[in-house]
C-alpha cells in the first residue's frame, strides 16, 4: 500500500502544482505558437509585399522607357503610394524626378527628390537623392538652397559626381578658382573609372581660367 499511497500522493502534487501553474504554461504554449505563426505570417506577407512591388516597379520601367508622360506618372506614383516602404518606390521616385525634369515640371521633381532624402533609409540613396536636388536647385539659381543641401553630402565616395556638383555651386558663387579645383578633382575621378570628362572639361574651360592637362 506505500507504493499505492506514494503514487496518489505523487498524483495529488501533480495536480496541486498543474491548478496553480497550468494556466501559465498553456498561456505561454499559446503565445508562443502565437509569435511563431505571427512571425511566419509576417515574413510570408513581407515576401509577398516585395513580389508585388518588383512587378509594379518592373512595369514602370517599361512605361517609364517611353518617356515622361500620364502613364509614367500613374505608374510611378502608384507604386510610391501603394509600397512607400520598400526600396523599389524610392527608386521610382527617383526616376519619376528625371522624367519631371525632361517634361518641364520642375517642382514635381523636387517633391519626389525631397520624398526620398526624407524617407530613403539608405544612406547611397538618400546621398543621390540630394545630390540631384541640389543639382535641380541650382539650375533655377536657388543657390543658398542647394548650398545647404550640398554641405550635407559624404565628404567621400562618388567623388566625381559630388565634386562637380560642388564645382558648379563654386561657380554659380563665383568662386572660380576654387571651382576650378573641384572640376579637376571631378575630371580625375571620372578618368578613374574610364568616364568621358568632356562635359567637364566644358564647365572648365568656360571659367576662363588655366585649362585642366590630361
Amino acid at each position: 500500500m506505500e507504493g499505492y499511497a506514494s503514487e496518489k500522493e505523487q498524483i495529488e502534487e501533480i495536480r496541486k502544482w498543474w491548478d496553480a501553474n497550468g494556466k501559465a504554461v498553456l498561456g505561454g504554449l499559446a503565445l508562443g505558437l502565437v509569435v511563431l505563426f505571427g512571425y511566419r505570417y509576417w515574413d510570408a506577407s513581407r515576401n509577398a509585399l516585395a513580389e508585388q512591388a518588383s512587378i509594379n516597379y518592373e512595369h514602370f520601367l517599361t512605361v517609364a522607357a517611353q518617356g515622361p508622360g500620364k502613364e509614367a506618372s500613374e505608374a510611378g506614383e502608384s507604386l510610391i503610394a501603394t509600397y512607400p516602404e520598400t526600396a523599389y518606390a524610392k527608386l521610382a521616385a527617383l526616376l519619376l524626378a528625371s522624367l519631371e525634369v525632361r517634361d518641364k515640371k520642375p517642382e514635381d521633381a523636387e517633391k519626389h527628390l525631397r520624398w526620398v532624402v526624407e524617407h530613403s533609409g539608405s544612406p547611397e540613396l538618400r546621398a543621390v537623392a540630394q545630390t540631384r536636388l541640389a543639382a535641380l536647385l541650382l539650375a533655377r539659381g536657388d543657390t543658398a538652397a542647394a548650398d545647404a543641401i550640398v554641405k550635407q553630402l559624404p565628404a567621400a565616395g562618388d567623388n566625381d559626381r559630388y565634386a562637380e556638383l560642388r564645382g558648379d555651386l563654386l561657380a554659380a558663387q563665383g568662386k572660380a578658382d576654387e571651382a576650378h579645383a573641384m572640376y579637376l578633382e571631378a575630371i580625375a575621378a571620372l578618368k578613374t573609372i574610364g568616364g568621358d570628362p568632356s562635359s567637364l572639361q566644358i564647365k572648365l574651360d568656360n571659367l576662363g581660367l588655366t585649362a585642366a592637362t590630361e
